[in-house]
């Protein structure tokens, strides 16, 4: 996965865990290591696939997957992303203003500036199955002050899902 985000003008909008964390981790890739996911208990993080890859659309199938195999929640910024993770069944929940302060390291506010002038929001996503196919409202979820209360509220989704 290092190796893919070295040449990709977008790679810091997925975060690298360490070896050890990934080993701590359940990880779906393909055969050719140009596509992936991981799941972190019931969180979907470091979901990649390289252009070049063999299997063009492997993403959709593989959060699929990790769905499958209890992925329940994720977050990302507000570019590409959300539109992705909504056809695979997410929902936005929540939603986190951009903060300079904790921008990714390797952050580029030119190659990201259509979305929010290289700000964009952090987008809070819970897995609803009803959902699978639908397509992503830019802004929706509503504002949280901080990360912490995001991911709460992506718990709070799904807790109120499963008692339904």
């Amino acid at each position: 996965m290092t190796a893919l985000t070295k040449n990709n003008p977008f790679a810091a909008s997925v975060y690298v865990y360490d070896e050890e964390e990934y080993a701590r981790m359940q990880m779906l890739v393909t055969e050719d290591v140009t596509a992936g996911v991981a799941l972190k208990g019931d969180e979907v993080v470091s979901v990649f696939a390289h252009q070049d890859g063999a299997h063009p659309g492997v993403a959709q199938s593989m959060l699929r997957q990790a769905t499958a195999l209890g992925g329940r929640r994720l977050d990302c910024f507000d570019t590409v992303l959300p539109k992705l993770y909504a056809d695979a069944g997410f929902v936005p929940v929540a939603r986190l203003t951009w903060n300079d302060d904790y921008a990714p390291d390797g952050w580029n506010y030119e190659t990201y500036r259509r979305y929010n002038n290289g700000r964009p929001d952090v987008v809070f996503m819970a897995y609803d199955p009803s959902a699978v196919g639908s397509l992503y409202e830019r802004g929706a979820g509503k504002y949280v002050t901080d990360y912490d209360d995001g991911i709460a509220k992506t718990q709070a989704y799904q807790a109120a899902s499963v008692g339904n």
